[in-house]
């Protein structure tokens, strides 16, 4: 391969630090972009497969049995002065268990988390949704008259299944070419809008 060619596609492989969080509590109108989300992994999906034996010679040939879902998500917020993450994640943990009417049917607190992994131009080329999601653990806060960090809360979620969605799926050329040129024309106005927002 040619070395410019090499450096190229270099240029445009995926990073760890881009990436998009959004956050969705339907039943009580909770709503978070996640952009304080310093944190977080996909979660993996294995097949259960077992081994069976026709005996002799051969050898032995494996089935899948079922799969299984890791269930479990771990993100880690950095909080500004409103604590707003924190507020967000505790008044829906307060939601799922009030102390007066005790648990919640969990069809009114299930929510959705959506991880976006962003290519160069942070336009998504990869999104996996948390289907049945809620927070089982919101972390508490250390606190450390030696340190001046940003502080930080780890926020755990459990989920029952997940779904992946691609943006770069194939679909011939003509189709490869037309998402290719939608793509810059998307990120040209995503920067666009940044820079009046941000100036």
């Amino acid at each position: 391969m040619h070395i410019n060619r090499f450096k190229n596609h270099l240029d445009s492989m995926s990073r760890t630090d881009r990436f998009n969080v959004e956050i969705r509590a339907p039943k009580i109108a909770l709503r978070s972009r996640g952009l304080r989300v310093s944190e977080v992994n996909i979660p993996n999906k294995t097949m259960e497969v077992q081994r069976h034996g026709y005996g002799g010679g051969m050898p032995d040939r494996p089935y899948i049995t079922g799969i299984t879902y890791e269930n479990e998500v771990t993100m880690k917020f950095l909080l500004d002065t409103t604590m707003e993450d924190k507020q967000l994640m505790e008044l829906w943990q307060s939601y799922m268990f009030d102390e007066a009417y005790n648990l919640q049917y969990p069809e009114q607190y299930h929510g959705q988390v959506i991880i976006e992994q962003l290519g160069v131009d942070n336009i998504p080329v990869y999104s996996v949704e948390l289907h049945e999601a809620f927070p089982t653990v919101v972390g508490g806060l250390a606190m450390s008259a030696g340190s001046s960090e940003i502080q930080t809360f780890d926020v755990t979620f459990n989920y029952r299944t997940w779904s992946s969605s691609f943006e770069n799926s194939p679909s011939g050329l003509l189709g490869g070419l037309f998402n290719k040129k939608m793509r810059k024309i998307r990120s040209k106005l995503d920067n666009k809008i940044q820079d009046k927002l941000f100036g």
